[in-house]
């Protein structure tokens, strides 16, 4: 497990980052709420970094939140069980990064400029459910999660439906109390009742794109 890890893990280059942006373990550990020794476990890959780590480092270092997860070593499967448990079909997905650097620059660019931080994350349409209100499959959208408890009747969110095997990760519009879609197709007609405990907004659609 912890060789696999290592592999992945690109220390030189988080360390460069830290000293680029002028930033100690002992700052990092404070960011996370833990000590010095937890940093050092991290970055030379003997403990796994979370997801929520990730999001503070990238934020501290001044690097886009999915090159932090790729350096970092988390991988798709890790991302998608440390945000949504139980992850299934879904209608929408963090967006890692990924391929070339033309690929996924203007999608970084774009991010930046909309002002993508910790927990304000990159997002990617997988479904037309909300085709109606603009967004398309394969759209980026910036979501906030800072907002998922002070949402607003008409505002756009992610969600997630928890059953017995898992949990759905919903895109959908708020109309207190309930989440509909905003799609042609019969099959996306139904309603979820937001409850806190079986449906749950977890962040608030801010901005989107089309690249």
């Amino acid at each position: 497990m912890v060789s696999d890890y290592l592999r992945n893990m690109d220390m030189i280059w988080f360390k460069k980052m830290q000293r680029r942006a002028g930033v100690t373990s002992f700052d990092l550990g404070e960011a996370i709420k833990r000590d010095r020794s937890v940093i050092s476990r991290i970055v030379n890959g003997s403990q796994k970094m979370t997801l929520d780590q990730a999001r503070v480092f990238a934020d501290l270092l001044g690097v886009p939140l999915p090159e932090m997860i790729e350096r970092g070593g988390l991988g798709e499967k890790q991302v998608a069980q440390e945000f949504t448990p139980g992850f299934s079909e879904s209608d929408a997905a963090v967006w890692l990064g990924g391929g070339n650097q033309a690929e996924t620059a203007p999608v970084a660019a774009v991010a930046a400029a909309l002002g993508a931080r910790a927990g304000v994350d990159v997002w990617r349409v997988k479904s037309r459910v909300m085709a109606l209100a603009g967004l398309m499959e394969g759209d980026f959208m910036l979501v906030d999660t800072h907002q998922s408890e002070r949402v607003k009747a008409g505002d756009i969110v992610i969600a997630q439906v928890y059953n017995r095997t898992g949990a759905t990760t919903v895109l959908r519009r708020f109309e207190a109390p309930v989440l509909v879609a905003a799609s042609i197709d019969p099959a996306d007609g139904r309603v979820f009742v937001v409850d806190g405990v079986n449906v749950v907004i977890r962040g608030k659609v801010i901005a989107s794109w089309r690249i």
